[in-house]
């Protein structure tokens, strides 16, 4: 409570700057020492912060790594997997399609692939819809 009445109290102390002219004039010099000097700014071109310094750069770079090693190179690696899938298909083979269909290659084209999913029913996907090849576990 006694620290809060002295800060106040400091606060009334400090003389209060009004637009109203002056009874006598005052030096040019004095005004201007009392307008444009600064309270507290550190000197030295060191003491200011760069905008976009070394270590921002250094976070920028760490961020793009991690997003590659996270996002990207996975995807990748994922999508080189079902290419090389969707390549291994042979007439024979035991497949799921993405919609969840058991059957049997029967015949293979450029892109896509003729399925028997009971005897003698025959349904022709997309290359990318087979999701599994069983054959090959």
């Amino acid at each position: 409570m006694i620290a809060t009445i002295n800060i106040l109290a400091q606060a009334d102390a400090v003389p209060a700057v009004v637009d109203a002219a002056p009874a006598a004039p005052a030096a040019p010099a004095e005004a201007q020492a009392v307008t444009t000097q600064p309270a507290a700014q550190p000197q030295g071109d060191a003491a200011q912060p760069e905008p976009f310094g070394m270590s921002s750069l250094v976070t920028m770079l760490l961020i793009g790594v991690i997003f590659y090693f996270l996002l990207i190179r996975p995807q990748r690696k994922q999508q080189k997997e079902q290419k090389e899938r969707q390549e291994s298909l042979k007439e024979g083979d035991k497949v799921v399609t993405i919609g969840g269909q058991y059957g049997i290659i029967r015949e293979v084209l450029s892109d896509t692939v003729k399925v028997e999913i009971a005897p003698n029913v025959v349904v022709k996907f997309a290359k990318a819809a087979i999701a599994q090849n069983q054959s090959k576990k």
